[in-house]
């Protein structure tokens, strides 16, 4: 077979060759565009969603554990001292950027989170809601790459008057 090719390749013209040679790397490199190239980079992008989904998937499950671990008095307990120093305490623990925070009069705090995960960053609302403090104001922002900023409101429960 392979004498046969030769014999057929070597009775073109000089023309012809450069023409079947051509064709032949074109050929090739459809090949490799759409049997090797664009399959490996589909499956690296969806690896990569995944990896993102299961990282979302693990800040709700690991908010939703550590709320059910609480204690139920310790869930509805206001935290002792300064607001502030609380919350910018709770935000380094959660690994959360934050841009300022600003003590308020009457026990409430507001805070600016400059990057976080939407689904971490609103399990550690939750947490907080459980631990006395209560959300008076959210705005919440894109920001690229899956992130948001956050500027959010704090109160403490028990001087948050009749409004919860």
């Amino acid at each position: 077979m392979m004498t046969a090719l030769r014999e057929w390749f070597g009775a073109l013209s000089q023309r012809e060759k450069i023409m079947v040679s051509v064709l032949g790397v074109l050929v090739a490199l459809t090949i490799a565009w759409y049997g090797i190239y664009q399959p490996l980079s589909s499956a690296s992008t969806d690896a990569a969603l995944r990896y993102q989904q299961a990282v979302e998937r693990q800040a709700r499950i690991e908010s939703k554990v550590a709320a059910l671990q609480l204690p139920a008095a310790a869930q509805s307990d206001v935290p002792a001292g300064p607001i502030d120093a609380f919350v910018s305490r709770r935000a380094g623990e959660a690994g959360f950027a934050v841009g300022r925070i600003d003590p308020q009069s009457g026990g409430s705090v507001d805070i600016v989170i400059d990057s976080a995960k939407p689904v971490a960053l609103f399990g550690w609302l939750s947490e907080l809601e459980g631990q006395g403090l209560a959300v008076q104001k959210l705005s919440v922002n894109p920001s690229g790459g899956g992130t948001v900023t956050a500027n959010i409101s704090l109160q403490s429960r028990n001087s948050a008057g009749d409004g919860n």
